[in-house]
């Protein structure tokens, strides 16, 4: 087994880490209430909530950034999103939104804590070294200001990560020469997904799926039984590794002891987070030096 280089797995160790705490938006049902007040479902309130930093963005530059989504689904999602409100309106709606899923996941007083405040100002720090050349949604969330709220300030700037890294994520991808489908074929293959749940969630049809394995079979990446080949796991390797190298430089700017500590402050809200909305364990201890 090969081992991994230690910067790679601190890129995995915060993804990990402050992601889920990003999670109280899309996963909450306060949050999702506050969306509903102008008409949008839950699907609504997901691309309501990751576009609006876009402004009025076509659902084509959508489709472009949300790499593995069946364009049809955005269209209709993101003409709802359009029908509903405003840009401004969604950006208020949004910080609303997290406002309630934090209160309701985390309660009052670990929003009010010392421990909040300094999380918000290391992961402002951070997030203030993410360069955005060739990153769109990770760009047009670190153009929005930092809200006065410790607990919003930090939902602002981990949300600044999360997209920022996904568009490396969409660099990697497109470097793999995955299609959309094909990417989420690779990741069921490797037992991170399940087909059941995550191919009606992107929108993609069992002839669309099939003909994606097909295709992967056909290029040595795909066995007969729909396990990886040997190239197929090379393949979802370099993808997450690359990814994890696009993934460094606020790490890096934040230094290897504030970067553990904004991940340990942070692990506990988002084990609490995970446990209430996605049913399952936090995330992994920040890795040994």
């Amino acid at each position: 087994m090969t081992t991994r280089p230690f910067d790679l797995r601190v890129a995995r160790a915060m993804r990990d880490g402050l992601d889920a705490y990003h999670a109280a938006l899309i996963f909450s049902p306060a949050a999702t209430a506050v969306f509903d007040t102008v008409g949008l479902d839950r699907w609504g309130a997901y691309f309501a909530g990751r576009s609006a930093p876009l402004g009025a963005a076509s659902e084509g530059l959508v489709e472009a950034i949300f790499y593995h989504f069946e364009p049809g689904m955005v269209a209709q999602h993101m003409n709802a999103v359009r029908e509903a409100a405003t840009p401004d309106k969604l950006l208020a709606l949004r910080l609303e939104a997290t406002d309630a899923g934090l209160r309701e996941a985390l309660g009052e007083e670990v929003l009010a804590s010392p421990e909040m405040a300094e999380a918000a100002e290391l992961a402002a720090e951070a997030a203030a070294a993410c360069r955005t050349a060739g990153r769109p949604l990770g760009a047009a969330n670190a153009a929005l200001p930092l809200p006065d709220a410790p607990h919003l300030a930090l939902w602002q700037a981990v949300t600044t990560f999360r997209e920022w890294r996904g568009d490396g994520h969409n660099t990697a991808l497109l470097a793999s020469g995955l299609d959309a489908v094909e990417v989420l074929v690779n990741a069921v293959a490797t037992g991170h997904e399940h087909r059941a749940s995550i191919q009606p969630r992107r929108g993609w049809t069992d002839t669309q799926w099939e003909a994606a394995e097909q295709r992967l079979h056909d290029r040595g990446l795909l066995t007969e039984e729909g396990g990886l080949t040997l190239r197929g796991r090379e393949t979802r390797e370099e993808i997450e590794d690359l990814t994890d190298r696009l993934g460094l430089a606020p790490w890096l700017a934040l230094g290897w002891d504030r970067t553990r500590r904004l991940h340990d402050l942070v692990r506990p809200w988002s084990t609490t987070i995970m446990d209430r909305y996605l049913h399952r364990g936090g995330p992994e201890a920040f890795p040994a030096e």
